[in-house]
């Protein structure tokens, strides 16, 4: 693939393909970063900061992680086939299980009993410290929504009671009810004046839920959405990053770092212990396993970059009894998105695929 300027072209095409990558139009209306693109402008890879939106040929976008430097690389909302082969070649960081629900009909013509309003700059900074997903940059991305996009707004005694805005993809979010409003159908009635917004802008509404988000699915039924396809957004690791041998979890020795969705996802580990306790604390987890085929306790505590949890334990465990700890970590650690970190031995490698880092 080949930079290019080709955004309408590219536009046009994806807009006739079967499966339409709506996030990726999104972002290319939405976003002037570097484009890629093969010479029939259907593979397509758009970039955005950490985040890459892609879709086309598995082996070209193949040959294109390939040619990035080592580093660490998102991927937002990707058709399931063409995610799996990514990730399946590589180490899997992070993992969200998102289905895409699309709104194909006319929205009804119902009136809301509320006032349904724009929502004005000054509701940013309230809004970033409600989202789920704040972070740095959230709050930039929200103004931007915000002033770029529409919104939609129900306001009770002059506060903002419900709202929806619209990401930079394109895609329905941000998606809010305060506590004490809730149960009052607010969230439906900002959806459809959103959804009335979308279609005057000629969009075809779309919005990407997480498959444990039971409440958001239900919404989303309720408003007429229909899920149309299994899209998960995740994280990969390419090669191994300098990062990781300035990072030194176990000072200078030797270390090997997995997540629970490579274990998952990649890896496949199962385990048949079923006696798992955690005890959480300021510092992590106190873990404890009193099962007939193992009997052990241990620490995993947060490392101070808050980018995994390090074991830590008063004994030295056998390396059988490592094996086994990670893989019932695997299956029942409370945090689904932890990565975790491990002193190095080499017996590790006969069963996992993570990074291995020797000093």
């Amino acid at each position: 693939m080949n930079k290019t300027e080709q955004r309408r072209e590219i536009i046009n095409n994806l807009k006739k393909k079967a499966f339409v990558p709506y996030n990726v139009i999104g972002i290319l209306e939405n976003r002037e970063q570097t484009v890629y693109a093969d010479d029939t402008i259907q593979t397509v890879w758009a970039c955005n900061d950490y985040f890459n939106y892609i879709t086309g040929d598995p082996n070209i976008i193949l040959d294109h992680v390939q040619s990035l430097e080592d580093g660490f690389y998102g991927f937002s909302a990707v058709e399931d086939t063409l995610a799996q082969a990514i990730y399946k070649h590589y180490f899997l960081h992070w993992y969200e299980p998102t289905e895409r629900y699309v709104y194909i009909d006319e929205v009804p013509d119902v009136q809301s009993p509320y006032p349904v309003v724009s929502i004005g700059i000054e509701e940013a900074q309230g809004i970033d410290e409600r989202y789920e997903y704040q972070q740095e940059g959230s709050l930039e991305r929200i103004k931007d929504a915000i002033q770029n996009r529409p919104t939609s707004a129900i306001y009770i005694d002059g506060v903002i009671s419900s709202y929806v805005l619209v990401h930079e993809d394109n895609s329905i979010g941000y998606m809010y009810t305060r506590e004490e409003h809730r149960q009052k159908g607010l969230g439906y009635w900002v959806t459809l004046d959103i959804l009335r917004k979308m279609k005057a802008l000629s969009h075809v509404p779309f919005v990407e839920i997480n498959k444990r988000n039971l409440k958001s699915q239900g919404l989303a039924g309720k408003t007429g959405f229909v899920k149309d396809a299994f899209t998960p957004w995740f994280g990969i690791i390419k090669g191994i990053p300098n990062w990781f041998y300035e990072w030194q979890p176990f000072e200078q020795e030797s270390y090997f770092f997995t997540s629970m969705s490579h274990l998952i996802y990649v890896d496949g580990v199962k385990t048949q212990i079923e006696k798992v306790t955690f005890e959480k604390s300021d510092e992590g987890y106190r873990v404890n396993i009193d099962d007939a085929l193992l009997k052990v306790d241990f620490n995993m505590l947060l490392d101070a970059s808050n980018e995994a949890y390090i074991f830590s334990s008063s004994d030295e465990p056998e390396d059988d009894t490592i094996i086994e700890i990670i893989k019932v970590l695997a299956h029942y650690f409370p945090d689904q998105g932890a990565s975790f970190v491990f002193p190095y031995c080499e017996s590790l490698k006969t069963i996992f695929t993570g990074l291995f880092i020797q000093r």
